[in-house]
């Protein structure tokens, strides 16, 4: 499958690649047909690119428990978007990430794009979803994912030494319709190369009617964005978090305050989440503390004297502590996530509203 092909041959080839693979069933689940096709994809990786290429999580050890999500359990599978549990951006994005769509995902050095794509992995598994992940930067922190949540063992792992194997291998697993979710991480040295922009608008066409939503992480600071994506994410790191150390002057740093800033395209008005999101390294991001910046930023959570008030309840005194509250009780979780819907639907998405410290 050499990449040098014009995209008209690209999709020609699509039937007649596609075809060789299982009809697929769009179920998650322990007994979700499309485990037999990801083993499959794996072996037919290991044929055709070496197993060396593939990653064997059954290798890993893991140095703590998963953490407990604390979000009510998703109860639907959208056919045109996949949730990534983040309430503002979903609802800036239409639904979530676009089925069928070349996404950029994209910023600064250390601005958190792997860790936001690490949560978009964690995100797809929880609602019954499969991931690939190939990993031509070689940086993913395989057990922060298993302490976020993310199910390893079900994440086929690639590892590309080039962005020609690295395309050839996105467009075998795109084409097998098994996957709800690509990501491909590319290294600096890699991602300013031309072969990856023709790769890419060759890619963009067979991705149209698929299930699949295919997410490339880059760094981005002075080059141009990706031309061929049809969804640009970047983020605009904010602040850093820290918390106090052993000795009074000595602060760790915790996580990260970023901006997700949403480019489309000329047709679609511009529209970003309407608060910023906190990345850490225990939980990955923080989403009790976005569902209570949202309610305040939309006038849902309103400021009383008591402290943070919803739906006639008291939740605390801080944003940190309202958190706890709302993580202790899924009824009340779902009830304000409800409400921000139904806000930002309305229309009324003003950012007036005070921020509670």
């Amino acid at each position: 499958m050499p990449v040098s092909r014009s995209a008209g041959q690209g999709v020609s080839t699509r039937r007649s690649e596609a075809s060789s693979v299982p009809e697929v069933a769009h179920a998650g689940g322990a007994d979700d047909p499309r485990r037999e096709r990801i083993a499959w994809l794996r072996q037919l990786i290991a044929e055709r690119f070496g197993s060396h290429v593939l990653l064997d999580p059954a290798c890993l050890a893991f140095s703590a428990a998963p953490v407990r999500s604390a979000m009510p359990p998703s109860s639907t599978t959208s056919p045109r978007f996949l949730s990534t549990d983040l309430l503002g951006l979903d609802l800036a994005l239409g639904g979530g990430l676009p089925r069928g769509r070349l996404i950029e995902l994209a910023g600064p050095t250390y601005s958190g794009k792997r860790t936001l794509a690490g949560w978009f992995v964690r995100s797809v598994q929880r609602a019954g979803g499969w991931v690939a992940y190939l990993d031509a930067a070689h940086s993913v922190d395989f057990d922060r994912l298993h302490h976020w949540g993310v199910a390893v063992l079900d994440l086929l792992v690639a590892l590309p030494q080039s962005v020609t194997e690295a395309l050839e291998l996105a467009r075998l697993l795109v084409l097998s319709g098994a996957l709800d979710l690509v990501v491909l991480d590319l290294p600096p040295h890699l991602a300013l190369r031309s072969a990856l922009d023709r790769g890419l608008r060759q890619l963009r066409p067979l991705l149209r009617g698929l299930p699949t939503a295919f997410v490339v992480v880059r760094d981005r600071v002075d080059t141009p964005a990706l031309a061929t994506a049809q969804v640009r994410l970047r983020l605009e790191p904010l602040t850093q978090l820290v918390r106090p150390g052993p000795l009074a002057a000595q602060a760790l740093p915790e996580g990260l305050r970023v901006h997700v800033r949403i480019e489309r395209g000329p047709l679609w008005p511009p529209r970003d989440p309407p608060v910023p999101i906190e990345l850490c390294l225990r939980e990955g991001v923080r989403v009790a503390l976005e569902r209570i910046d949202l309610g305040l930023a939309l006038g849902v959570i309103r400021l009383h004297s008591l402290g943070l008030v919803f739906a006639e309840t008291v939740l605390g005194r801080t944003r940190e502590r309202a958190a706890v509250r709302l993580q202790s009780d899924p009824s009340l979780w779902s009830q304000l996530e409800e409400e921000i819907r139904v806000r930002w639907l309305s229309g009324d998405r003003s950012l007036a509203a005070p921020t509670a410290r």
